[in-house]
């Protein structure tokens, strides 16, 4: 990406996208900041993102409603020529066994999770410029954990996108995926208030009752600089696509206790 490069991180207001977008901005790249009813966080961060002299564009878009995206990314293009790389990372978590999952739960998962992130990527190849997409998956779809099972069979069908994707956008897109597992927050936020809580979903419900050596197999969590230097890495290398890429300490090679506790 040049120093003109235009992001688009989903979910992008908190958590792990802010982050990300932090890191892209000091790098010179241009936002779209994404968010759906984070507008206080948006704005804020909007104002955070700019000291690094570089461009922001605020775009809300409901991910839960598919039949609206396609019209919400239109105008977006109205304001930004050409966005060169798409990372979805919006998502929902929720607690919910496979047996007692509403249909509420399960649509609004497969909304977030598969059917937004699809027509994202349709909408984004349509602009018949270069460009790369990125998913955010989840290391722990390794295992089977049915205590959040809209989550993680949503998250399961954006695996197989990720490598369809990769297949149909080919020669001039390249698709691929991280996997985080459980994730640090990072010791240097800028803004406790836009930063507070950067973790995966899992991580974020559960680490207060854990110990480290539960968390996976070189027992230590993730820093979040890790899952940016991955996507930079999947960024650069042009010979890459269709990949997911754990960044996970080994989690997807062994259940974490952590995960059969809760």
């Amino acid at each position: 990406m040049n120093s003109s490069a235009w992001v688009l991180v989903t979910g992008g207001a908190k958590r792990i996208g802010a982050f990300l977008n932090q890191e892209f901005a000091q790098r010179g790249k241009n936002i779209v900041l994404h968010y759906n009813q984070s507008e206080t966080a948006a704005l804020a961060l909007k104002v955070q993102l700019e000291t690094f002299n570089i461009k922001v564009v605020l775009w809300q878009a409901n991910l839960d409603d598919p039949a609206t995206i396609e019209q919400r990314f239109s105008e977006l293009l109205t304001q930004v020529p050409h966005i060169e790389l798409l990372i979805n990372n919006a998502s929902v978590f929720e607690q919910a066994s496979l047996l007692e999952s509403s249909l509420e739960q399960i649509q609004s998962n497969l909304n977030i999770h598969l059917t937004s992130p699809w027509l994202l990527i349709q909408a984004l190849v349509k602009q018949n410029k270069p460009c790369q997409i990125i998913n955010i998956s989840d290391a722990n779809l390794s295992h089977r954990y049915t205590s959040k099972s809209a989550y993680f069979i949503s998250k399961k069908a954006q695996e197989t996108l990720t490598e369809l994707a990769a297949i149909e956008c080919a020669p001039n897109v390249r698709v691929n995926a991280i996997a985080p597992g459980f994730v640090l927050d990072p010791t240097h936020a800028a803004n406790s208030e836009v930063t507070s809580n950067l973790a995966t979903p899992i991580a974020t419900q559960i680490a207060a009752r854990i110990e480290t050596k539960d968390i996976n197999i070189l027992q230590r969590k993730v820093p979040l600089a890790d899952l940016y230097s991955a996507i930079d890495f999947l960024s650069k290398n042009n010979s890459i696509t269709g990949q997911t890429l754990p960044i996970d300490g080994g989690s997807h090679l062994k259940c974490p206790p952590y995960m059969l506790k809760n």
